[in-house]
């Protein structure tokens, strides 16, 4: 690549012969005093062509004044003379240097610092050699004359040419380089990208996490029908939970730092069960519930509705007493000579017998058949134990009032309480709660006991969430509700219908 290329208009100047022709000139100029010592037969000379170029820049140089110290132009005219290329091989040499440099390889600027005689900094002088590599372009030698820029300008233009970080002595932009500091950091982001990709998409299928849900007014879903109902401004809510079964890496390591999630074995939510059984069996004992709550409801008012005729399997431990002659579904209705009508009962009578013993079990099928099991009962700490959860189960009569709830992906008992309440205010002119937010979490039984439920931290965090006014809970977690949601929200504990709505008086006076 060369670096001088031929003027292609040597007449443009005024004739040498020509008087008046350097009148015309730059002022600051005189007659060119360049030695046409080069041969004419080299192609392009910039030397001999400079000669003939108007506003010639070294006739510039001879009209400085002498009393300008450390005059630049004439350094330039000093040094660089002298350092014209002779041959072809400085041209090569040059051509290749300029082609490595814009490669990026090469060596970094020398500190500025100032020549023997104090005239000016080296990245001047750097500077200046890279005006002479560009005043054979025919452009810049029809505007100017010569690379050097305008004497008048600053430092006579030698900064306006003088290259940067970012492009070669050439003009070319420089190859991209990173410092290790940003390599370490490319790699450091790298590394953080594979951690979030591996945290979210890695499983723990043995384990669980239980969040807070959300509350929700149960007056959206009921339904009177052939009765007047009542609305109400305050709100009567159920509490729910959600859980992640087979939670990723970073759900389970925020279920360990966050107070509000609770990391637990799936074994002790599904138990024998999958996933979807264990949905299937929630939405069950959501639709158990629901009917239980509004006869409850019905009979707090005045109407008879249910019979219980025995204890309903809800569930049987893995590897219990029971496990293999009692199933899910069966209706215990006999232990022995004794008749069983309710859970409390067969749960007193199984207890009454002594660990080890033997007991015989009669049971009414979901396909309505009868059988009988004999179950040897073990041990735990002292007591019988069967292995099975039951609850109550009725037969209903046809309600006087056609009282129905309308829940969608909610599962299991825990709103039973809530959902009798709501139902007894719906059916009554008089608000049940004032001007109170009442939430409500508990199983509710025939009888209008409330039974305990799961989830009490994380339901309680939904309901300060929520900002309601009044939690009821069962009697036997009310330390622990009351440990997340006081002061902020007033928690009850209670044993019955009736507790509940002595609660909800108290509150409202």
């Amino acid at each position: 690549m060369a670096r001088c290329a031929p003027v292609t208009d040597a007449t443009a100047g005024p004739p040498d012969d020509d008087p008046d022709a350097r009148l015309d000139a730059d002022p600051r100029s005189a007659p060119a005093d360049v030695p046409d010592d080069v041969p004419d037969d080299r192609p392009g000379d910039w030397l001999d062509d400079m000669r003939d170029v108007p506003g010639d820049r070294l006739d510039d140089v001879r009209d400085v004044p002498d009393d300008r110290p450390g005059d630049r132009l004439d350094d330039v005219q000093d040094d660089r003379l002298d350092e014209v290329p002779d041959d072809d091989a400085d041209l090569g040499w040059r051509a290749l240097a300029g082609s490595l440099d814009d490669l990026g390889f090469a060596p970094p600027p020398a500190a500025e610092t100032e020549r023997p005689d104090g005239a000016y900094p080296a990245r001047e002088t750097r500077a200046a050699l890279a005006a002479e590599s560009t005043a054979s372009d025919p452009a810049v030698e029809a505007a100017a004359g010569f690379a050097v820029a305008d004497a008048d300008a600053a430092d006579f233009g030698v900064a306006a040419i003088d290259t940067d970080a970012t492009h070669t002595a050439s003009g070319h932009p420089r190859a991209r380089q990173y410092s290790r500091g940003s390599n370490a950091l490319i790699g450091g982001m790298l590394v953080l990208a594979l951690l979030i990709v591996t945290g979210f998409t890695t499983t723990l299928i043995d384990k669980a996490v239980i969040a807070p849900g959300t509350t929700a007014d149960i007056e959206e879903f009921v339904d009177v029908r052939d009765h007047p109902a009542y609305a109400s401004d305050a709100t009567i809510s159920l509490v729910s939970v959600r859980t992640s079964f087979a939670p990723s890496l970073f759900e389970v390591l925020g279920g360990w730092l966050d107070g509000a999630l609770e990391v637990v074995d799936i074994e002790d939510i599904l138990g024998e069960r999958t996933v979807a059984e264990n949905r299937d069996a929630g939405r069950l004992q959501m639709d158990q519930s629901t009917q239980v709550a509004v006869a409850v409801a019905l009979e707090h008012l005045g109407h008879e509705i249910m019979t219980p005729i025995g204890a309903r399997i809800a569930r049987v431990m893995p590897d219990a007493p029971a496990d293999g002659a009692l199933l899910e579904g069966d209706i215990v209705q006999r232990v022995g000579d004794s008749a069983i009508t309710t859970a409390r009962q067969l749960s007193d009578t199984v207890k009454a017998h002594e660990p080890g013993a033997t007991a015989t079990f009669t049971a009414l099928a979901p396909d309505g058949q009868t059988r009988t099991v004999t179950v040897t009962l073990a041990d735990r700490d002292g007591v019988a134990l069967l292995g099975v959860i039951v609850t109550t189960h009725v037969e209903f009569a046809e309600p006087p009032i056609d009282v129905r709830l309308h829940i969608e992906n909610i599962g299991g008992p825990s709103a039973g309480l809530a959902f009798t309440l709501s139902v007894i205010d719906a059916l009554t002119p008089e608000p049940l709660t004032g001007d109170l937010d009442v939430a409500a979490t508990g199983t509710i039984h025939h009888d209008g006991s409330v039974g305990p439920i799961g989830g009490v931290p994380q339901k309680s965090h939904a309901v300060v969430r929520a900002g309601t006014d009044l939690f009821l809970v069962p009697a036997s977690q009310v330390e622990e509700a009351a440990a997340v949601a006081e002061p902020s929200v007033a928690v009850v504990g209670v044993e019955t219908l009736e507790d509940a709505l002595a609660a909800i008086a108290a509150h409202r006076s």
